[in-house]
């Protein structure tokens, strides 16, 4: 938007994830995380991680130049092929791999323990693949439909200078055009 013919522009990204980590009761600050994906919305998440003090980030993705490429913004990553599974208390799936409800991401995830926390940017389906496959083994899953909506409600105080009430009628209206346009 324009001020004071200045061009102004914001990241909701950054904000829309953070708060969704943080409403999903799941302290992230000094764990380990491994995003899988390098696109879009990772370097946002790895400013909000940061900012969330985690102790540790291991980024993975099909094309290992793209991680690399982030490595040069973020020096505090690792970054690991594809198919390797380091240790980690939480998983990001930041890849579009999900998006059809047949699409399985080919990791064996199979031996990483309870209790971590599995996280997919993904909103429709609203259970993808890989957050099955995390629950499955015994772990707390989220999807991406918390962080869309704190984004919108981001953007709205950008625009309109009011903070939207998120509750529990929001997230059935967002259901509920879910279901008509998908």
């Amino acid at each position: 938007y324009l001020d004071k013919d200045k061009i102004i522009g914001h990241n909701t990204d950054i904000e829309g994830f953070e708060t969704s980590i943080k409403k999903s009761k799941f302290d992230v600050s000094d764990k380990e995380v491994l995003i899988l994906g390098s696109g879009g919305v990772v370097p946002s998440i790895i400013l909000a991680l940061n900012k969330m003090k985690v102790s540790k980030i291991t980024l993975s993705n099909r094309t290992r130049d793209k991680a690399e490429n982030l490595k040069k913004l973020f020096k505090n990553l690792d970054v690991v092929d594809w198919g390797k599974v380091p240790n980690f208390d939480v998983i990001i799936n930041a890849t579009s791999i999900g998006l059809n409800k047949n699409d399985v991401i080919n990791l064996d995830l199979s031996k990483v323990g309870k209790n971590k926390f599995f996280y997919d940017v993904i909103y429709n389906p609203s259970e993808t693949n890989f957050l099955k496959m995390g629950k499955n083994l015994g772990n707390y899953i989220e999807n991406g439909k918390m962080m869309f909506i704190y984004q919108a409600s981001a953007a709205f105080k950008i625009w309109h200078g009011i903070k939207p009430l998120i509750n529990d009628e929001v997230e059935e209206l967002l259901d509920k055009w879910l279901e008509l346009v998908f």
